[in-house]
């Protein structure tokens, strides 16, 4: 292709965009109301996804000591807990410590007062990288010297393992049936601004303009369009977004249970769905209304 011609094309695209004020303005804001709803999904499933992942990784493993254990086998516990690649973190409790949460849980805690310490195990609670996991490094935990017992809530496991799939399940569905309305409705509107100057085209096609010398100027329209659709869409979720994060996370660690994926890992990969989406569907929807409703 001549740098002339595309030179003319992306001029000719500007000016298009110009010349129809009323026409762009509906056809951006189109883009950016499925862009919006698509986008408000995706943060959606992102948060679905980040808190089912947290909630896996909570502790519901424990493993308990035998009574007596040595330093020896504590040491190498340690050891093994922080050098497994399945383990994200843990912490051990001392027999003082679990017997003061104990008595701290009871209505009476004078009640047990001369209770022997010995009597009481070391602790470890364990969060894993993933609740896929769990089995695996209960069997493996159960080997190790010096251990009692491995406390492990199965049901609550398995079920988020399922949910995690789930969900990216349903946000690839939601993906595409959104992906394939937002082609339909933009194209449809595309169409209507390409008819709107099949004057112009009936003319370019009477003094000898080539297909492409007359669909090129429109997909750059299209794209351009759908940039600017992008864009606008982008700053709407993230001016939202983070007002609903400042609302629903004061007071709140990044280490809790609850918490909300942070605007700074979002807003890229929304920026980048919504460019990759606008574009394309702007620029693909114009190159097929001319073809098909103009007859080019």
């Amino acid at each position: 292709m001549k740098l002339t011609l595309v030179r003319h094309s992306i001029a000719e695209g500007l000016k298009s965009i110009i010349r129809h004020p009323l026409v762009t303005l509906a056809s951006v804001s189109t883009i950016a109301l499925m862009l919006v709803l698509l986008g408000s999904f995706t943060i959606f499933s992102m948060n679905a996804r980040h808190i089912t992942e947290s909630a896996g990784k909570q502790p519901p493993i424990e493993i308990s000591m035998a009574i007596g254990v040595t330093a020896e086998e504590l040491s190498a516990m340690d050891n093994w807990l922080s050098t497994s690649e399945s383990v994200e973190d843990y912490q051990q409790f001392t027999p003082e410590e679990n017997f003061e949460a104990f008595k701290a849980s009871m209505e009476n805690p004078d009640l047990f007062e001369n209770f022997p310490i010995e009597n009481i195990p070391y602790t470890y609670t364990v969060r894993l990288i993933s609740p896929d996991l769990a089995q695996a490094f209960k069997a493996q935990a159960e080997g190790q010297p010096g251990v009692y017992k491995v406390k492990l809530e199965l049901t609550v496991m398995s079920f988020l393992s399922k949910a995690i799939v789930w969900v990216n399940y349903a946000t690839l569905i939601a993906f595409i049936v959104l992906g394939v309305i937002s082609f339909f409705i933009i194209s449809n509107m595309v169409r209507v601004a390409v008819f709107a100057r099949g004057e112009e085209i009936s003319i370019m096609k009477y003094v000898g303009a080539t297909n492409w010398y007359i669909r090129i100027p429109y997909i750059i329209e299209g794209a351009l369009v759908g940039v600017t659709g992008s864009l606008v869409s982008w700053g709407l979720l993230m001016l939202a977004y983070n007002q609903l994060y400042a609302t629903l996370m004061a007071g709140t660690k990044p280490t809790d249970f609850l918490t909300m994926v942070p605007s700074s890992e979002i807003s890229v990969l929304i920026i980048l769905i919504n460019l990759a989406i606008g574009a394309g569907v702007g620029s693909l929807g114009s190159a097929v209304s001319v073809r098909r409703y103009i007859h080019v």
